[in-house]
């Protein structure tokens, strides 16, 4: 199995923040998807099982044991390795490029563990997020001057990029105002 890095919204990211907390078998994982990120990853049980087996090829999960039932065969409880670890934890402390897809499927669910972590790390993923966001409008509006006139679909196309984002850090303080009120 190759070593490929997975891109920054993997579905492999929400499947070793479950582990960070708890040895789980892949069905338990993937109800844990369903019920608490299931607005944000769509991810067919059988994929599950597809990432946990390249997950344990890379070294990040290892299986700890099986549950034997009469009826059925043994189920592989799988745990991250000190190297899942620190995978999730530098994904999870690295902040979202400024795209809407990324957005709802990454940062929400770096929010979603932040805040069983600690409130400080939720506090600080929030403010790092709005910097980045920031600095992507800035980046966009300097590539809009610089589009000439002409070019009437590149700016149709940077205009949205950059009402989604400001629409985005709208949306990211009335969030951090309602998850504040929940979480104290």
């Amino acid at each position: 199995m190759s070593r490929r890095k997975a891109s920054e919204s993997s579905p492999e990211y929400p499947l070793l923040g479950f582990l960070y907390f708890q040895p789980l078998h892949g069905y338990d994982l993937h109800k844990r998807l369903e019920s608490t990120l299931g607005e944000v990853w769509t991810l067919p049980q059988n994929q599950v099982y597809n990432i946990l087996k390249r997950l344990e090829c890379q070294g990040y999960i290892t299986p700890i044991s099986g549950e034997s039932e009469s009826h059925t065969p043994n189920k592989q409880v799988f745990t991250l390795t000190p190297a899942g670890k620190h995978h999730f934890e530098t994904w999870l402390m690295t902040p979202t490029p400024g795209s809407s897809k990324a957005l709802r499927m990454e940062f929400i669910c770096r929010l979603f563990f932040a805040t069983q972590i600690s409130e400080d790390l939720y506090s600080r993923l929030i403010q790092e997020q709005y910097h980045e966001i920031h600095r992507s409008v800035e980046y966009l509006k300097k590539k809009m001057e610089a589009c000439p006139a002409e070019q009437v679909f590149n700016r149709m196309g940077l205009d949205l990029r950059i009402r989604q984002l400001i629409a985005t850090l709208e949306w990211l303080e009335t969030f951090h105002q309602i998850c504040e009120e929940q979480l104290t």
